[in-house]
């Protein structure tokens, strides 16, 4: 389950995540001597998924994108989803400015609710590597939407000085 709403966190379509997502097992399957063999399971199967995702958007010739939080089943909207969509769309564009392992520690813990104990479960790397990667993308994240403020009105972003 986790794959799945992993694979939905980056803004694919619920048929094209359970085809990323199958596509993944059958990776698994056919590398099942090395799967078998690996020393952290979930870690090898993670960078598995990591790589068809990347795969998937080499072939449909696109970035990923940021679905609204309740398209995604996971989190109800809160004011009527255009704002939530415009304030995801800008944390998604300012998670792609992060090093690849701190965008993905943010985007499991922040997106999928995930433990630091879960993420660095998934992500082969220990409990305290995961904090670090959050605090310190956290803290790049704040300096990157340091003038942000999302409107109340859900018409987009408002900058101030």
């Amino acid at each position: 389950m986790v794959f799945l709403r992993y694979v939905r966190s980056r803004g694919i379509t619920r048929d094209e995540a359970e085809d990323v997502v199958s596509r993944t097992f059958l990776q698994l399957y056919r590398a099942r001597q090395l799967f078998l063999s690996a020393d952290n399971r979930p870690a090898f199967g993670f960078k598995v998924l990591r790589d068809v995702l990347a795969d998937h958007f080499r072939a449909a010739d696109r970035r990923p994108r940021a679905l609204p939080l309740a398209a995604m089943g996971e989190r109800p909207a809160t004011d009527g989803g255009i704002s939530e969509l415009i304030c995801r769309l800008d944390i998604e564009k300012a998670l792609e400015l992060l090093p690849p392992q701190q965008a993905d520690c943010l985007r499991l813990h922040l997106f999928l609710d995930l433990s630091h104990t879960q993420i660095g479960f998934y992500l082969g790397i220990t409990r305290s590597t995961v904090s670090s990667h959050i605090f310190a993308g956290r803290q790049r994240l704040a300096e990157h939407l340091e003038n942000y403020r999302p409107s109340r009105s859900g018409r987009g972003k408002e900058q101030h000085a």
